[in-house]
This record gives structure tokens, C-alpha cells and sequence, in this order.
């Protein structure tokens, strides 16, 4: 089928003129086959997979689609991966051998509880957190 636009020179409006029938300018897309969606369930047509999208709320991709997904899962590894990076070099500025320990200081609460319960049974949650408030009154 030919189509060309014809431009009248009297100054009229221009209009189109094809060559052919009308048949060959009209194309009708066939029925798809069935198949079966990625959930399991059989689709047997074109409606019936529109109702299936909007059902399960859920898109159809084309392969742009999927190639931008693809580029936007990498920038976010990689970025992921520099963060990882970043907190490794963190860790090892401070896990560098032979730095200096600081010692630890143990509370005095921590102590005066130790003295007051050696050798005695351990007390239950409840008699423990009452003694551990009374000993850090006495403390102030």
C-alpha cells in the first residue's frame, strides 16, 4: 500500500491518496496463546491477562524495563558495596595492632554489688534490680 499527499495548487487543503485496498491499510493482531503466569494460574487471552495484572496489581515489563531495573540494582550494590567499604577502613583504623589498650574501669556499683552478694544465693529479677536501686542511694 502507497499512501502520498497530494498539495493542491489552487491553494486548497492538502488530503492524502492511497493506493490499495482498504484491506491492506487495516491489520488486526491475533489472540495470544495460552500460557500459564509466573503465580501458576492459566491465562487464556489478552482480557483475561489484563484482569490478571490488575488483580494481582502487578505490571507487564518490556526488556527497556528490565535493562533499567538491571542498571538501577547495580548502582545500588555498588553503593551498598562502597558503604561496606567505608566501614571496613572505620574498623580497622581502630583494630590496628600494637595501639594502646585503655584499661577498662569497672562501676562501683558493679563492685559493692559483687561484695554483697559473694557466697550468698542469686536472688530473683525482681530482688536483684530493688537491691541494685537501694545500693546506688546509698552510693550518693
Amino acid at each position: 500500500m502507497k499512501e502520498t499527499w497530494v498539495f493542491p495548487s489552487d491553494g486548497s487543503e492538502p488530503y492524502e491518496r492511497s493506493k490499495g485496498s482498504p484491506a491492506d491499510r487495516m491489520m488486526v493482531f491475533g489472540d495470544i496463546e495460552p500460557f500459564r503466569s509466573p503465580d501458576g494460574k492459566m491465562i487464556m487471552g489478552r482480557a483475561q491477562w489484563r484482569e490478571h495484572l490488575k488483580a494481582t496489581d502487578t505490571i507487564e515489563m518490556g526488556h527497556s524495563d528490565v535493562k533499567y531495573a538491571q542498571k538501577e540494582w547495580q548502582k545500588k550494590k555498588e553503593a551498598h558495596t562502597a558503604r561496606l567499604r567505608g566501614q571496613v577502613a572505620r574498623v580497622q583504623e581502630f583494630d590496628r595492632p600494637g595501639a594502646p589498650i585503655a584499661p577498662v574501669q569497672r562501676s562501683n556499683l558493679n563492685v559493692e554489688m559483687a561484695n554483697r552478694l559473694h557466697n550468698r544465693p542469686p536472688p530473683e529479677r525482681k530482688e536483684m534490680i530493688k537491691m541494685t536501686l537501694d545500693q546506688m542511694k546509698r552510693m550518693k
